[in-house]
């Protein structure tokens, strides 16, 4: 009847009326179909929106790190269709907070869950898992603030111990070095002082010499004095190192050159007599961090003869020389103190009757009575000058060789130093 009247309103024909309705039936279950679609695209749509936007606000909540906030949501959406979508996501937002180690945060999230849903068996199985974590956390927490107390703790014993030494030794103060450490130093008895310093003398000192053209040899006695003395630093250790001796006595001698004659006036009981004196002074540096005892040296040397007998002993004649070198210094030996040296005398090269001559000895200091300032002790030292000569050309010494030995035995005085 509906479609009667509208058929007249429009004005069809009868005909073409009956092709109308063939159409509307032939089409309605397609209409039908494509209207119900349309309502599902946009019931589905609607709860997407929906979802997305509870997302959101999980989001919002962690990112203000609001577990109440999450229970909330939770609580508000238990009748949705969409719920388990939420709590999954609710859970995979846990899980990312437990691998930021952000853990108490993740077991309230989980324990949201699980109070909106005590049967998600996964959010009780994440909860157990980060409470578990957190207890261990927790206990190596513990442990690392019980060592760092107990360390305090044996620190200060340590220190308090250091301290109630030193005030029943007397009373010391604080300096500060160089390297930014702290030392305690006697106000009572000393000062601080960077300097090391030896003095020795000489009461003994026997040259023993040796001639090879002419095979000549003698014994002399003598006395020395010597000394040394650094300064140093963090990088650089500066030094000095001078000796000076003066063989006077003649004790004995042996061979010579017995083609050359000799007046009685030379001789004494049949004995040469020649004097010796030598003397150097030798500035020396070390770099600390290659070495603190190892130096480079570099000075000033001389040996001089006195004689009349030169024809008959062949004894080089009186040299100076610049000289260079190496040593070992300011080595501990338990108690004992130890040195030694080696020098190159460049100089000799332009003496004519001498072709080259070195220098070298070492020395040891043995304690005897130490003290907070200074150590005394016996000084036992040895030290070998060697000569390779030219023959003469009045030929007053042969070529060969020439060895002057020293034994000496001193009286040593120097600072302490630890």
């Amino acid at each position: 009847m509906r479609n009667q009247i509208l058929f007249d309103k429009i004005g069809l024909s009868a005909t073409k009326r009956m092709i109308v309705v063939s159409v509307i039936n032939k089409y309605r279950k397609i209409l039908a179909v494509f209207v119900s679609l349309v309502c599902i695209f946009s019931a589905f749509a609607q709860t997407t929106d929906d979802v997305g936007a509870v997302f959101k606000r999980i989001d919002m909540a962690i990112a203000a790190k609001s577990a109440d906030t999450i229970s909330k949501i939770l609580s508000e959406q238990r009748k949705s269709p969409d719920y388990p979508l939420i709590e999954n996501y609710t859970l995979k937002k846990t899980r990312q907070l437990i691998i930021t180690d952000n853990l108490e945060l993740a077991r309230q999230t989980s324990l949201a869950v699980i109070d909106n849903n005590i049967e998600n068996f996964d959010a009780v199985e994440l909860y157990s898992y980060i409470d578990k974590a957190i207890l261990n956390q927790q206990a190596a927490n513990q442990a690392a603030e019980n060592r760092k107390r107990l360390e305090e703790e044996r620190i200060a014993a340590r220190n308090a111990k250091s301290k109630q030494q030193l005030a029943s030794r007397g009373n010391y103060q604080v300096v500060s070095t160089a390297s930014g450490h702290e030392v305690y130093v006697n106000e009572q008895k000393s000062s601080f002082s960077s300097w090391i310093w030896t003095v020795k003398l000489c009461l003994a000192d026997f040259n023993f010499q040796k001639v090879s053209e002419p095979d000549y040899s003698s014994l002399k006695y003598g006395l020395g004095l010597g000394a040394n003395i650094f300064r140093p630093s963090e990088r650089i250790i500066l030094g000095a190192d001078f000796f000076a001796d003066a063989h006077i006595v003649t004790f004995m001698t042996s061979g010579g050159n017995s083609k050359t004659s000799t007046s009685s006036s030379n001789r004494d009981n049949g004995k040469t007599q020649e004097f010796f004196m030598s003397a150097r002074f030798v500035p020396e540096i070390a770099f600390a961090d290659f070495s603190k005892h190892f130096f480079l040296r570099a000075g000033l040397a001389g040996h001089l003869l006195a004689s009349n007998d030169r024809d008959v002993t062949g004894s080089a004649t009186t040299f100076f020389s610049p000289v260079v070198g190496v040593a070992l210094d300011n080595l501990h030996l338990g108690e004992a103190q130890f040195r030694a040296f080696c020098d190159y005398d460049v100089g000799s090269v332009l003496y004519k009757d001498i072709n080259m001559a070195m220098e070298l000895g070492g020395a040891i200091l043995l304690p005897m009575a130490v003290n907070d300032k200074t150590k005394f002790g016996l000084e036992l030292g040895v030290q070998d000058l060697l000569l390779m000569k030219n023959a003469a050309d009045d030929g007053s010494s042969g070529s060969g060789m020439e060895n002057r030995v020293k034994f000496t035995f001193a009286i040593g005085v120097g600072n302490v130093t630890k």
